[in-house]
């Protein structure tokens, strides 16, 4: 597995860390190209770089079968809370204004190579969306209640369970 993009390099260890415990449930070996940089470069391959046909053959002598690269992307924050007043909601209903994003969303793209066939084989997008609690207020206006919403989730919490979810999916496919 190379470094994930998109992530500092202890949260990509970390994905790996995780990705190799259930990588090895399935009976597979997995390697960090991290870890293996010094012999990677030696011959001939930059670790950080995209993948090509010849970095395909080099990894297949060297006994790798698979090389999986990791990117996290699109991600975005919603607001910790919000607060939307009776008025406000009678707004919104009615097409006038627009309420503040209050999803915090990630997602991971896996790409998964072969070097016997030495060209990518499979790809997966896992996303990952967390949207807060929204609770009605009891304040009322013609009709209309306003609410609060308060989302407790974090960008990083929810680009791990996007890695996670992504992880379990491309163990399903590949079996």
């Amino acid at each position: 597995m190379g470094e994930a993009a998109g992530v500092s390099p202890n949260q990509s260890y970390e994905f790996y860390e995780q990705f190799a415990e259930r990588v090895n449930k399935a009976g597979l070996m997995p390697y960090y190209a991290v870890e293996q940089e010094m012999d990677l470069r030696v011959h001939g391959i930059k670790p950080n770089e995209a993948i090509d046909s010849s970095s395909l053959v080099i990894l297949q002598r060297l006994g790798y079968d698979y090389y999986i690269k990791v990117n996290v992307g699109n991600t975005s924050s919603g607001t910790g809370y919000t607060s939307v007043s009776a008025s406000e909601q009678r707004e919104l209903q009615t097409g006038y204004g627009t309420k503040a994003e209050d999803k915090t969303k990630a997602s991971v793209v896996f790409e998964l190579y072969s070097t016997s066939k030495k060209q990518l084989i499979y790809t997966l997008a896992a996303t990952t969306t967390m949207e807060g609690v929204t609770l009605p207020s009891k304040e009322t206006e013609n009709g209309y209640r306003g609410s609060k919403s308060i989302n407790l989730s974090t960008t990083p919490i929810t680009v791990k369970k996007a890695f996670n979810k992504g992880v379990e999916k491309l163990l399903q496919a590949c079996q």
